[in-house]
């Protein structure tokens, strides 16, 4: 979001169905009058993170996202003055505050286990091979175009090595940098026999020095307070990782059978939250501690990020037994949550389809974006929580 000249966004006609490869998403400008101005297209994008579509720290004119070239997935700079267009070899997973570089991951590892994060029509690679050598985290210089690898996926396997994680299926996903730019954090998942999954949680320096491993058994959405600073929704899960560390038990579909059964159950909040543990945490990446946010008042995993000065963070809910997710603000030294809006979703839209409100906040004034449904459409509306944050000045 640009406070001055309006909100980037995708326009699609798909509304139940996922995108497959030959559909193209339309990308446009809100403007400050509510209209949508097309700007560029692509066929590298899904309904949980889009194209990557985001103005370039820094410029006035330019944003950034991700397209496809046959089977490959690459990062676009678009200058909105003249058109001008330079493609860089790898897409774009997290842009510096700086402007200045980029993270790029594998997207067709994710097309294949995880398509609601990957891209239709990129291949994976290496499939078949459960950590390819080849495969990790890559810096892109945004200036040169020019890439190296970061962080390979061998040494990020091997790092503590766990009993079974060399016969697991691994890949790399939502990786994140820092408030200025100086650290960035990533997830570490892989895959046992039986489909049970175990996560971990990493962080380390820009370069990809430093690496530190957070948690592991579970973790999920995350956000940064600062550099040094990391809140994420996460939990050991102790027993569950212990089915992906190789013999009898791990080849049980131990994972997949808990994944229907809580489905069926209506994704009851207070499960994961008081039987497995889940929780946010907030993590100091130099210190080493992790302490316990907002326990029994944030009872479910959601979309978190931070106000500009640190002080608050929002959170969101996936859709409760009333069809409503609901959108919480929290502050951090009080420990108090909020809940400010709830917004009814449509059943229907599930699974890779799904519409999460992923909450964002506007960059200079107390006021929130979110993604909502109807029954016949996806739009974004804004919420004012000048009410709320007006009380802790």
């Amino acid at each position: 979001m640009d406070p001055n000249r309006g909100i980037l966004a995708h326009e699609t006609s798909l509304y139940g169905s996922a995108p497959g490869s030959d559909d193209e998403v339309r990308l446009g400008l809100i403007d400050t009058t509510g209209q949508f101005n097309a700007i560029a297209s692509s066929k590298a994008w899904n309904f949980q993170q889009g194209s990557m579509l985001q103005w370039l720290p820094g410029s006035a004119d330019q944003v950034l996202f991700n397209d496809r070239d046959g089977e490959q997935a690459v990062g676009v700079c678009l200058s909105l003055t003249d058109g001008e267009r330079r493609t860089h070899e790898l897409p774009f997973a997290s842009v510096s505050p700086s402007g200045t570089e980029a993270l790029s991951i594998d997207f067709g590892r994710l097309t294949a286990i995880k398509p609601e994060y990957g891209y239709p029509g990129v291949t994976d690679s290496f499939a078949g091979v459960n950590y390819p050598k080849e495969s990790g985290i890559w810096h892109i210089d945004l200036s040169s175009g020019q890439t190296r690898r970061l962080i390979a996926m061998q040494q990020i396997v091997e790092f503590n090595e766990e009993p079974g994680v060399l016969k697991a299926f691994h890949y790399i996903n939502h990786v994140m940098y820092s408030r200025t730019g100086a650290r960035f954090c990533f997830l570490h998942r892989y895959v046992n026999a039986g489909g049970t999954q175990n996560t971990r949680l990493f962080a380390c320096d820009r370069d990809g020095s430093n690496l530190r491993l957070l948690i592991s058994g579970m973790a999920s959405h995350f956000g940064w307070q600062d550099d040094i600073r990391l809140l994420a929704w996460a939990g050991q899960r102790r027993l569950m990782s212990s089915a992906t560390r190789g013999g009898f038990i791990s080849r049980l579909p131990i994972g997949p059978a808990l994944k229907k059964l809580y489905r069926a159950l209506g994704k009851p909040a207070a499960l994961k939250a008081g039987v497995l543990n889940d929780r946010y945490i907030l993590f100091d990446v130099l210190a080493g501690t992790a302490d316990t946010v907002c326990k029994g008042d944030l009872t479910t995993d959601g979309h978190c990020s931070f106000s500009p000065d640190g002080a608050w963070f929002v959170s969101d809910t996936y859709p409760d037994r009333h069809g409503e997710a609901h959108l919480l603000l929290c502050h951090l030294a009080t420990q108090r949550v909020y809940s400010v809006s709830r917004f009814r979703m449509p059943p229907v839209l599930d699974g890779e389809v799904r519409c999460d409100l992923h909450p964002r906040w506007h960059p200079t004034k107390p006021s929130i974006c979110v993604d909502v449904a109807s029954s016949i459409e996806r739009q974004i509306y804004e919420v004012d929580v000048a009410a709320v944050v007006a009380g802790y000045r």
